[in-house]
């Protein structure tokens, strides 16, 4: 009997680490929860500038007020923003949102766009789209791999039920209001999310954002 117990416990135990060890999700090498100067499992947002962006890093400047918030160029026609937490929060990215546009003669298929978020952070959760005759968009969720299972689980229930937009707030999600968009997803959302819009089978834009609506309530008033 004692063997079968400390098996049981030595698989709980493997479960529990191998959740644990979920790699973090991240936008052009930045996780959420990045801060502006600390460092993160020994990692530090200037270092990953300089030796993973550096080659690809056009400009960048950080802007203070209202919200610190980092915004930069990259090549391929991508733009990179990071929102940080309040100071008693240690100015971590409570929100990074890339950017990219295709240019004309270079635009991508839906398909492609959708295989791609796939590949990198893995099946959505969630997906909701918007199609007409000549046109179509699409936003998909997929919530952090690294949170709680009970959380996730809550979670993904709330989003079924209350995660309706309507077809315009399909079309422009990355221009939500912040408060619209812990509406629809829930004030402790976590993860994250493509967004683009597709005309004749050709996507000249993608969106891709990393998401924490908690932590953004440190320096954003979300209630409606």
């Amino acid at each position: 009997m004692k063997r079968v117990v400390v098996a049981a416990l030595l698989v709980l135990g493997a479960v529990t680490f191998a959740a644990a060890e979920e790699p973090r999700q991240r936008v052009m090498s930045i996780p959420l929860d990045m801060p502006l100067e600390a460092d993160l499992d020994g990692e530090y947002l200037e270092g990953i500038y300089q030796e993973k962006l550096a080659g690809e890093l056009r400009d960048s400047v950080l802007i203070e007020a209202p919200i610190q918030h980092i915004e930069s160029g990259f090549t391929e026609n991508r733009r990179l923003q990071l929102w940080f937490s309040a100071r008693e929060d240690g100015r971590r990215v409570f929100w990074a949102h890339l950017t990219q546009s295709f240019g004309e003669g270079r635009e991508q298929a839906p398909e492609q766009v959708l295989t791609n978020f796939e590949a990198t952070y893995g099946k959505p959760d969630v997906v909701r789209t918007r199609k007409s005759e000549s046109s179509g968009s699409w936003v998909l969720l997929k919530l952090d791999p690294r949170l709680p299972e009970t959380r996730r689980a809550a979670m993904l229930q709330q989003l079924e039920a209350a995660f309706n937009p309507t077809a315009d707030e399909i079309g422009d999600f990355l221009f939500l209001d912040m408060r619209d968009r812990a509406k629809l997803l829930g004030s402790d959302f976590r993860g994250a999310i493509l967004s683009f819009t597709a005309f004749q089978g050709k996507v000249a834009a993608q969106r891709i954002e990393l998401l924490d609506l908690a932590r953004a309530a440190t320096v954003l008033n979300l209630v409606q």
